[in-house]
């Protein structure tokens, strides 16, 4: 999957402007997985780690950015909702911090694309991964829903 970040990230910013306050940024595709970074300091809680929001919002977001690159090159026009989360907090983050999610296989991916083709709409369940200094904080589970207009 190849893409400018840069684009990507002013898209985000332009069409979801808490991304922008909140310094989301998206990177390179590296290991197999789509990946988003956060700055700490605009993100930062009461106890001066990041807030849970936050954190759960650059998972989530993962998702959705990962579905947005691969439907744009086929799919012109199209939502994508996240329809239900769950996260889990493994430890405090007091780092920037990075949330990855791994480009679906085609075993997920296809299922998804056909049902969009035939019903003009499509779930798909994807995890993502949050991240200070490489070590796990917190795994954000979505199911997504995209709808052709």
């Amino acid at each position: 999957m190849e893409f400018d970040v840069e684009e990507v990230t002013a898209y985000l910013h332009q069409h979801i402007p808490v991304t922008r306050a909140m310094q989301f940024s998206v990177l390179p595709v590296t290991d197999g997985s789509l990946k988003l970074s956060a700055k700490l300091v605009p993100n930062l809680n009461h106890q001066e780690t990041a807030f849970g929001g936050s954190i759960a919002s650059l998972g989530i977001l993962a998702g959705w950015t990962l579905i947005h690159l691969k439907l744009r090159v086929d799919q012109p026009n199209y939502k994508i909702v996240i329809q239900k989360s769950e996260i889990e907090f493994l430890k405090p983050i007091e780092a920037d911090f990075i949330a990855e999610c791994p480009l679906p296989g085609e075993g997920v991916w296809t299922p998804f694309h056909a049902s969009l083709q035939r019903k003009r709409r499509g779930r798909i369940t994807l995890e993502s991964t949050v991240k200070v200094n490489g070590q796990i904080a917190a795994v954000i589970k979505g199911i997504f829903v995209a709808k052709l207009l």
